[in-house]
């Protein structure tokens, strides 16, 4: 049972945000910043790529409206959505992750060693799409 689950049917406590038969929102238990929020299906998919659409459109909706909750509890610089699929998605459940930005946070994007790349050469890396 993964650790949604486990919040979903109260074996686990959580600060719930919004709750449907389908989708639930808790406080994430190690914030980038006060106001962090995983968005999740309430039933155990995996990765994006296994959700129904009719899930994923609630998921996306419930995301819009606490984007605007998040602007104005917490009036932050921006604000930020990660999903993570594959071993790198933690808890082997569906999450997407929405939390405000502030300028000095120290939270940041990280990239690999290929750096900077022309045209030409995206274009190549995107030609088997």
């Amino acid at each position: 049972m993964t650790i949604v689950e486990q919040i979903v049917s109260r074996e686990i406590e959580a600060v719930i945000v919004y709750e449907s038969s389908d989708v639930i929102t808790f406080a994430d238990h190690d914030p980038i910043n006060f106001g962090h929020i995983l968005i999740c299906p309430t039933h155990p998919y995996e990765s994006y790529i296994e959700l129904p659409n009719r899930i994923l459109s609630e998921i996306q909706s419930v995301a819009k409206e606490l984007y605007q909750r998040i602007e104005q509890a917490f009036e932050p610089d921006g604000i930020s959505f990660i999903q993570n699929n594959g071993k790198f998605n933690e808890l082997s459940h569906y999450h997407l992750h929405i939390f405000p930005r502030f300028d000095g946070d120290q939270f940041g994007w990280k990239s690999g060693e290929i750096g900077v790349q022309s045209i030409e050469k995206l274009r190549q890396s995107l030609a088997r799409l």
